[in-house]
């Protein structure tokens, strides 16, 4: 079966110009962590908890794990230093007991606005540079790029995977 793709070459600068937003963006993250004396991993599981947060709502430290591809060792101290930093509290799911729910603590919050209050007002101010529509365009854009990472990431097949079905298990640089 032959499968065409789509070339970016078209697209080369805009792909150029999102990766370097992907890195700066990273590169802030490590920036903050590093200063505040936190884990990367540690900021991305508070950044998956957000919204659940805001929404009213909780996560399992299994999905947590899983949304930051983490073995359930790692999960499990990572949950840890976030409780023991005050950053999550865990609960007990009312309608199966058995069942732990993660929960951003107020505290949390707080730390995140700090640690990220210079970025929105910087990316604030860029963004007045635009007319609604513009955003709109914008907005719907990254949604759909960031719906093709998703499937790319949940696509791709682990090395054992791909030599099984005859795949190169590493890409030539």
């Amino acid at each position: 079966m032959i499968v065409h793709m789509k070339s970016p070459q078209p697209h080369t600068e805009l792909f150029t110009v999102m990766r370097e937003f992907t890195l700066e963006s990273d590169r802030y993250v490590e920036r903050v962590a590093s200063l505040h004396g936190l884990h990367r991993t540690d900021l991305n599981a508070l950044g998956f908890l957000v919204r659940p947060s805001r929404e009213g709502n909780t996560m399992t430290p299994g999905k947590l794990g899983d949304a930051l591809n983490l073995s359930s060792p790692a999960t499990t101290a990572l949950v840890d230093r976030l409780a023991r930093s005050g950053h999550v509290v865990r609960q007990r799911d009312q309608a199966d007991r058995r069942q732990i729910q993660l929960s951003m603590t107020e505290h949390a919050r707080n730390v995140g606005r700090t640690l990220f209050l210079p970025l929105a007002m910087e990316l604030g101010g860029a963004v007045q540079n635009y007319t609604p529509e513009e955003l709109e365009l914008v907005e719907r854009f990254l949604r759909d790029m960031t719906a093709a990472t998703s499937t790319a990431r949940e696509n791709l097949k682990a090395p054992e995977a791909r030599e099984e079905s005859g795949a190169p298990a590493q890409a030539a640089h």
